[in-house]
């Protein structure tokens, strides 16, 4: 009588008690509720964190925020996302400039995309007939959750741009994979429009095509390329939409791409040798930073580049090599370099490593890390390691929720990034501390072609009764960019105040010439013109300002004029 054999124990299966198992069902089966719930909690206490960075510029200071009733002003103001202003307009329609809301949305975004992503990952372990594709599943989108490399994406209000150009792209990418298991085609047009409002909202969401031809190729087509052209009406859909989106920035923005900030092939290397870190950081994802000062390769690289260059070549090879013993890997590393590709490939970016730009690519990495918590402990593993990520996680908003935090943070560990002692400097600046001088005369130092260090020490001169020194700052910072109108503004005032008036009005009408709408200056030269009693040229200014005041300051400084000129 032969010998009963032992059954084999699929991937994915841990050994535990059958009612262990059981009990878990109910848990498991509510995979995307879990996972927002996860999200949510985790992030909710960056609501009572301020504004930092790009912040000022996007919330503060966009006065096409303003209103929400001439929304063709809202849509024009970033062209190139109009989407994102939207939002940004809707919050302050909400509660004005108030962070919490702001900040609140962000959560509630990561949320919606870890509830997706915990719908997703099920859908692919099941494709890989994974014995344990539920606990596996929610394990993989808790990770993605729980994440300490989210924070600079969900806690810092600026990265919404990557959170919800994530959701939406999520969205497509749910909906899409139903249409190349023969769903209904009608499907595929909500696939479309979850694009479009992922293009519409940042560039890094023409990632998607490439993210859903690998979900295909591992999980729904067996890695046989031949079984892709089954499906290749479908990828060709999603692919074409990339150079329509092209065309319509050069017709909203009137360039193809953003300028280069560097070399394009020299960011080429300095991104392909960043990619093993991106990876790590993913994989081990303990180490959240806003700012990192990453520097860009040169030519000849250096020893460091090229060992970095040779650890992604050895990881492509294992990628490729091991594709079918661990397709969950292979896919990890694939859908990584796809998701970063947009941002960190032929467009030269002034930052070279940012947290958020993986945001979206790291899900591979996150469904991969819950089947490997899953194998090697089960539940309590699991649950052991979002529970770290979650306390790494609340730790490092701590540090976001406060500028002078977040920025002495980025400075130590990057002391000599002119960047970063800039915002410290502006920091301190707020808060009138006086160590904010020495920071910002160090940036100068550092950088001296950078007209915006030169600007905030003016600023900051000016602001402390000290205008002289405030007025050299400021003409050292139009030295190096003389098409700024608010810093041509400011110096006028300054000038205008130490009774320097042909100089002031030479200021005011430079940053006219500037920025013709610039409502600011039309009314300092305005009331400059009615010191020295020329009515007639103060009219004319009023008449012309006041039809680009922007904000409730502006507008009533042109009624004052007003007044005045009865």
């Amino acid at each position: 009588m032969r010998r009963p054999q032992k059954r084999k124990r699929d991937r994915g299966e841990a050994t535990r008690e059958p009612d262990t198992e059981g009990r878990s069902q109910a848990w498991f089966s509510s995979g995307p509720l879990i996972a927002a719930a996860v999200a949510f909690f985790v992030y909710l206490p960056s609501v009572a964190g301020g504004f930092i960075y790009d912040d000022g510029e996007l919330i503060l200071r966009n006065p096409s925020i303003r209103s929400l009733q001439d929304i063709g002003v809202v849509l024009r103001y970033e062209p190139a996302r109009p989407l994102l202003n939207v939002t940004w307009a809707l919050n302050y329609a909400f509660g004005g400039v108030a962070p919490w809301h702001y900040h609140l949305v962000n959560v509630l975004i990561h949320a919606g995309n870890a509830a997706l992503l915990a719908s997703l990952f099920l859908w692919v372990a099941e494709r890989l007939r994974l014995a344990q594709a539920r606990p596996i599943a929610l394990l993989g989108a808790c990770v993605f959750a729980a994440s300490p490399m989210a924070a600079e994406t969900v806690a810092y209000v600026a990265s919404r741009s990557s959170a919800l150009a994530t959701l939406f792209t999520l969205a497509s990418l749910r909906v899409a994979v139903s249409v190349l298991e023969s769903g209904p085609r009608r499907r595929l047009a909500a696939a479309m429009g979850f694009f479009l409002l992922a293009l519409a909202t940042k560039e890094e969401a023409a990632a998607l095509p490439l993210i859903l031809i690998l979900l295909d190729y591992f999980f729904v087509s067996g890695q046989r390329a031949a079984a892709l052209k089954d499906r290749a009406w479908i990828h060709a859909s999603f692919f074409a939409v990339v150079p329509l989106g092209l065309v319509a920035r050069r017709l909203a923005t009137g360039t193809w791409l953003p300028p280069p900030a560097i070399d394009p092939w020299l960011y080429l290397l300095t991104q392909a040798a960043a990619f093993p870190l991106y990876f790590l950081r993913a994989v081990i994802p303990l180490d959240p930073a806003l700012y990192r000062h990453h520097s860009p390769a040169t030519w000849p690289p250096s020893g460091t580049t090229v060992a970095f260059l040779f650890l992604a070549v050895v990881m492509t090879i294992i990628a490729v090599g091991r594709r079918r013993e661990r397709p969950e890997w292979s896919f990890a590393l694939s859908c990584l370099a796809a998701g970063l590709a947009p941002s960190s490939s032929i467009v030269p970016l002034n930052e070279m490593v940012v947290d958020h730009r993986a945001y979206l690519g790291s899900i591979g990495v996150a469904f991969a890390l819950g089947g490997l918590l899953w194998r090697l402990g089960g539940l309590r593993l699991g649950v052991l390691v979002v529970a770290v990520l979650s306390a790494r996680s609340l730790s490092y908003q701590w540090v976001l929720g406060e500028p002078v935090r977040a920025w002495e943070d980025a400075v130590a560990r990057a002391p000599n990034a002119p960047d970063a002692l800039c915002a410290l400097g502006e920091a301190y600046a707020e808060r009138g501390d006086p160590r904010a001088e020495g920071l910002f005369l160090q940036a100068t130092r550092l950088d001296p072609s950078n007209y915006r260090y030169w600007a905030n020490l003016g600023v900051y001169y000016g602001e402390r009764g000290r205008p002289a020194e405030a007025v050299l700052a400021l003409r050292s910072a139009l030295q190096r960019k003389p098409g700024e109108a608010a810093v041509h503004d400011y110096l006028g005032q300054l000038l205008r105040g130490l009774g320097r008036d042909d100089e002031a009005a030479a200021a005011f009408e430079a940053a006219i010439a500037a920025e013709p709408t610039f409502a600011t200056a039309y009314a300092n030269l305005a009331e400059l013109a009615l010191q020295r009693g020329d009515v007639q040229r103060a009219r004319r200014l009023v008449d012309s300002g006041s039809p680009f005041a922007s904000d409730s300051d502006e507008a009533e400084a042109f009624a004052r004029l007003r007044a005045r000129l009865q």
